[in-house]
């Protein structure tokens, strides 16, 4: 195969993992900034650039478990084909993230890459070539190492974000409203921990496909993700941010529970502690997700009533049909033109 179709191959690639990043900025950083805006403790435009600033130095500093958790997960060795599963998976990923935009829904851009990729990989080949590794729910290891990853995260969510309002409850028991300030003020520190975990966690994730990418056309043969790889991943996950999407923001922070104060501080500490160890530990997690979850204890650890049980019902759906549904879209994208783009480029 001749230098310029490796070339041409790599560079859809690495534009739609770039696009794909900056959707994924946009979706779950509305969720990130949700408690900033909706508790008043800033202003939109202070609130996006401080979440932005926070993802930048996590792609750039947030080591790369997680990518390497990415790239385990095939062996699939063809470099043409793999190269157009890549780039199949990438597109109808990002347009699941607008669709469900356009919805209002904070579904899972996680949930979309890795459905988006295997249904991509299923119209190529089948599972011949996904490295589905064990179950172990410690331990796990390759593709099920995420699937546990997905589902154990949100649970993980209520429960921390459950127990921990009700610690503080307690702790807070004799306090005065001016404990509101502390608060607010110590709000800006878990949104920052919160944003810099997401910006360790959500970016490796495309780091881990261009570095697949290269890899497979031969461009790049080290271990190391390069830096203008997290440079361009990190700058793209922060422009997300910037756009903002409102409905969102409004979903997360007052669809599924009002939000004050105690409940942002204690939802994005919660949140905050769930996706940096995931990231330490290269566990890959969707934290729209953790958000979500994270407000459905703190709401259920304050009052069960006040849940709006049909809104988190309305997410927890969209959760589930975003891996099939990326899966569909990614298989159908694969069938037409990148299965064609394969035919020419073997003859």
């Amino acid at each position: 195969m001749e230098f310029s179709t490796d070339f041409l191959l790599v560079g859809i690639v690495v534009v739609l993992s770039l696009w794909f990043t900056y959707t994924n900025g946009l979706q779950d950083g509305s969720s990130v900034t949700a408690g900033l805006i909706v508790c008043r403790v800033l202003t939109p435009v202070r609130a996006v650039l401080l979440v932005a600033c926070c993802e930048l130095a996590g792609a750039i500093f947030g080591g790369s478990a997680v990518a390497s958790t990415v790239r385990s997960i095939t062996s699939f060795p063809e470099k043409e084909n793999f190269l157009s599963v890549l780039s199949a998976g990438l597109a109808a990923a990002i347009g699941w993230n607008y669709l469900t935009k356009l919805l209002r829904m904070p579904s899972s851009s996680t949930h979309a890459l890795m459905g988006g990729f295997l249904g991509a990989l299923l119209a190529s080949s089948g599972t011949k070539y996904l490295v589905w590794g064990n179950f172990n729910l410690f331990h796990p290891t390759g593709f099920a190492k995420i699937l546990v990853s997905l589902f154990a995260s949100p649970v993980a969510g209520f429960v921390v974000g459950y127990l921990m309002l009700n610690l503080i409850l307690l702790l807070l028991m004799k306090a005065t409203t001016e404990v509101n300030k502390w608060l607010k003020l110590s709000q800006t520190v878990t949104v920052g921990l919160l944003a810099f975990g997401h910006g360790a966690n959500d970016p490796q994730k495309t780091m881990g496909i261009i570095l697949i990418a290269l890899h497979s056309a031969g461009f790049y043969q080290g271990d190391e993700i390069p830096f203008w790889v997290r440079l361009a991943t990190g700058l793209s996950i922060s422009l997300g941010v910037l756009s903002l999407a409102p409905g969102i923001v409004k979903r997360v922070g007052a669809g599924i529970y009002k939000l004050r104060v105690l409940h942002g501080f204690v939802t994005e500490a919660a949140a905050g502690l769930i996706v940096v160890s995931s990231s330490i530990t290269g566990c890959p997690v969707s934290t729209s997700q953790v958000i979500s979850s994270t407000v459905m204890g703190v709401g259920t650890g304050e009052r069960f009533k006040d849940v709006r049980w049909l809104v988190a019902r309305d997410i927890l759906i969209s959760w589930f049909l975003t891996i099939p549904c990326a899966g569909l879209f990614a298989y159908v994208i694969y069938m037409f033109p990148f299965r064609y783009l394969d035919l020419l480029i073997t003859k």
